[in-house]
Parts: C-alpha cells; structure tokens; sequence
C-alpha cells in the first residue's frame, strides 16, 4: 500500500523570510510514517521545500493541517480525490477545530494522537471501510509515542534538523494556545526513547521542540541528569514556573542550555489574567531573566499584542 504524506506550503508573515519556512522538518509526519512504514511505502513531500509532484496515485494520502494552510490543504485533496485517492487530514488543526471542516473537503479526519489512529485508518483503508473520522484515545503511557522516522530527513532542507519531542502537549490551559482546545493529555516520553532519538541524530546541538519542557519538573530533572555525559548544547521553551526551581536552571546550565523561549506574553496583569495565562506574575519577569542571564542562557522572550488588557 502506497501512502503519500504532505505538508502544504505555509503562508508567511510580512516579517518572515524563506528561513521561517525552512525551520524544521515536520515532527507528526515523521512519526506518522514511523508508525505505518512496516505495512506501507511511504512517501513524504514538504511543499515549503519543493513542489507537489501531482503526478502520482498513490493509495491513500495524508495531510497536516495548521489553520493557516487549511485552504491550500483542501485544493491538494481535491486533486487527489479527482484520481479516486482517499484524502486523511490531521495535524493540531483538525484536532482542535474539526467540527469547523467543510465536511466535504476530506474522506476523513484523523484527531488526536497518531499512534491511537493511523494503525486502524491504514486496516480500514485496506479493507475498503474507511471511516469518516479517527478519534484518538489517551496513550497509557510515555511508552506509547513513537519516535518519528529521522531516516527520512534531507538535513540539507532545514535550518534545523535535529528537533526532539520529549513530552506531549502542556499541563496549562492558557485561552489563546491550540493545547488548551485539543487533546489534553500531558504527558511524558520514555527516557530511553529520548536518548535513542538524540543518538540517531548524531549531532551534539539539540532542540527540544516541547510545548513545555518543565511540564514535570521530576521527569524533567531525570533526563538532565541522563544527558550530562552526552555533553550537548541545547534550546527548550519553558513557563514561568522555571524561576521557582534555582537548582533546575543550575542543572541546565550544566548539561549544556544555550537559550530558553518563554512566553511572557503581556507586561499587563490584566491581559495575562484574561487569557487565563496564571503561571505568569509581572512582578517576577526582570528576576528570571537576570536569573537566567547570571547562568549564561539566553531568554527567546515571547509576546502576544492585542489581548483585552492591552492598551495604545
């Protein structure tokens, strides 16, 4: 069985340059073909990289959809469904916003985790019985997320190519974010796993690509200790919480933390309690950046504009 996987091409800011386009390869692809490569051959294509080839027809396609690309998502299906192919969108937009997909534009919609719903959508799809929609359950356990097919990956295509998940989704329900509409289950990968992904990579400067890489401080603790013999350098996006916790940024600065995004999101009380951001306290932002800074990582400060609190 032939399955084809696709990323649309991203629409850019006014501000963003080819590199935002080029930033990194797409995670849910990769571990969507991890998870079906043993049963089928499979194809991915990143149209921000390279042109479709439209020319194939293969048995089943699949498509990752962020709410910017949802249009040029659904002309790529149309396509295909002229040539008789069934269409299978995915990705954090239709997990969040199914009920807002023209019902017409896919075969069926895959929501939630790919390891709970790709394994039947390919059964089903071979048996002719495909469903409307795959919903996914909650995994059991850190065990259960698979790795993504870094085999697969043209280094040469990315500004960064060595991007890590080490957890799923964020214990926080901040209004403005997808995680606080999606799935909603935090939870974290199997050390070992995580060390297996960094070992294939072989590079000693990783991203750690999680929503939150403090969601479980314990969890989070552990793993530094296991990567201090790796002698890496490293990038993560954390909360807040990170200041509470004087030991952990000590123990990031010792196994190799270059910088640290973090969303400060508002210098308004207001604006950050309306968005139910209640990890942030304004008070507290110039003592965690000087925190930080006393350890040498860098802050990647993040900021939304335009939330109720806001003014001129």
């Amino acid at each position: 069985m032939k399955v084809k996987l696709i990323q649309p091409r991203m629409l850019k800011c006014p501000m963003d340059t080819d590199l935002k386009i080029r930033m990194s390869p797409h995670l849910g692809l990769l571990t969507v073909a991890n998870i079906i490569r043993h049963e089928c051959e499979v194809t991915i294509e990143n149209e921000n990289i390279r042109a479709i080839h439209f020319d194939d027809v293969p048995d089943l396609v699949g498509i990752a959809v962020t709410v910017d690309v949802l249009p040029r998502a659904i002309e790529i299906a149309s396509i295909y469904k002229e040539k008789g192919v069934k269409v299978i969108a995915g990705g954090i937009h239709i997990t969040t916003a199914s009920n807002t997909i023209p019902k017409e534009a896919f075969d069926s919609l895959c929501i939630g985790f790919a390891e709970n719903t790709w394994p039947q959508i390919i059964e089903d799809a071979k048996h002719g019985r495909l469903q409307s929609q795959y919903v996914s359950g909650p995994l059991e356990s850190g065990d259960d997320i698979a790795s993504p097919a870094y085999d697969l990956i043209d280094k040469t295509d990315y500004l960064w190519y060595n991007v890590v998940s080490t957890s799923r989704s964020c214990p926080h329900r901040c209004d403005f974010c997808y995680n606080s509409s999606g799935t909603h289950q935090y939870i974290n990968r199997n050390i070992e796993d995580v060390l297996e992904d960094i070992k294939k990579l072989g590079t000693k400067h990783i991203m750690f690509i999680d929503d939150n890489f403090i969601g479980n401080i314990s969890w989070t603790k552990q793993f530094l200790e296991r990567i201090k013999p790796l002698k890496l350098n490293w990038n993560a996006a954390v909360t807040m919480k990170i200041g509470k916790y004087p030991e952990l940024m000590d123990l990031m600065k010792e196994t190799g933390c270059q910088s640290l995004f973090i969303g400060f999101e508002s210098i308004s009380s207001q604006s950050l309690s309306s968005v139910n951001k209640m990890q942030n306290n304004r008070e507290e932002f110039e003592r965690l950046i000087s925190e930080l800074h006393k350890r040498g990582i860098m802050v990647n400060a993040s900021f939304v504009f335009g939330l109720d609190g806001d003014t001129p």
